[in-house]
């Protein structure tokens, strides 16, 4: 066989691998979930190995697969960096960015340093909080959202799912043994907003929810997080967003439950074709998150 199969059956792997499922990649690529599906297939065909193992949902590289994959990935980034020097970064204008202040706070800032080094020819502009209502949803590039994944027009791409826990300053941590009840008559605060709610969380654990409602209510996770820190209550927040605090020991789970929701982080761009410096960024944040959609 020869050494170096046909790019597009490489192209259809490594996007196979990113997104988790044949549909996605083939949104990626324009191409259909089939045409996708044959094209690693004749991969697998030419390598003589299975590199996905289809009976999962979502799918799971076998072993060759994840042996394979780095060297594909590096592959393609070796071409691109030829590229871009014997040719120049192919468009100079800013990947404009909307993102959830939170997320932006809590994890994409602290990685935007390694992106830059990477590709110092991407320039990006970034909106949030108060200032991205100043900013249309027509206007951008790439929207980093909380929601089901369903947009119309907009391609989603799975950032992180992970659950909404109830958080909290040590000192009020409930003592072992207490349930969600013990919280009904406790400072609950609020994300306004949010679909995952307190109110969602008692009807989970199938007790009546607090009448009385919550004792503070905030318009972003990050002033939840804090204000929990402070120890005016519990907080119900992203598992993700909590990581840090929960962490450095600021905050402490307030019961060792977890609110099951069918809402995730996504990256979001138009459905159609997206510029060199978007699709750079997409690919890297996809890269970067990997972690959090294996948790």
């Amino acid at each position: 066989m020869s050494d170096i199969p046909p790019l597009q059956w490489l192209r259809a792997f490594e996007a196979a691998s990113r997104n988790g499922n044949f549909a996605s990649a083939g949104d990626e690529l324009y191409l259909t979930p089939a045409a996708i599906s044959h094209q690693v297939r004749s991969l697998e065909e030419h390598l003589g190995y299975q590199l996905f193992s289809r009976k999962k949902r979502p799918m799971e590289l076998t072993t060759m697969g994840q042996l394979y994959l780095p060297w594909v990935i590096k592959s393609f980034e070796t071409l691109r960096l030829g590229t871009r020097d014997v040719f120049g970064a192919r468009d100079s204008r800013p990947v404009r960015i909307r993102c959830l202040p939170t997320f932006a706070q809590l994890w994409l800032l602290k990685k935007l340093p390694g992106f830059r080094a990477r590709f110092p020819e991407v320039n990006l502009q970034l909106h949030m909080g108060t200032w991205a209502s100043a900013v249309q949803s027509d206007q951008l590039d790439v929207e980093i959202r909380f929601g089901d994944g369903d947009w119309p027009g907009l391609r989603s791409i799975l950032i992180s799912r992970d659950p909404v826990v109830p958080v909290c300053h040590p000192a009020l941590r409930l003592p072992q043994g207490k349930t969600l009840l013990a919280l009904k008559d406790a400072p609950l605060i609020e994300i306004i907003g949010v679909a995952d709610t307190w109110h969602q969380f008692f009807l989970q654990e199938k007790l009546s929810p607090p009448t009385q409602g919550a004792a503070l209510n905030v318009d972003q996770s990050i002033a939840a997080l804090e204000m929990a820190a402070n120890g005016l209550g519990h907080a119900l927040v992203s598992g993700l967003f909590a990581a840090p605090y929960l962490d450095d020991g600021r905050l402490v789970p307030s019961l060792p439950l977890k609110l099951r929701t069918d809402h995730a982080i996504y990256a979001t761009c138009p459905a159609g074709p997206v510029s060199y410096g978007c699709q750079v960024f997409l690919d890297w944040i996809v890269e970067q998150s990997s972690p959090m959609r294996q948790e």
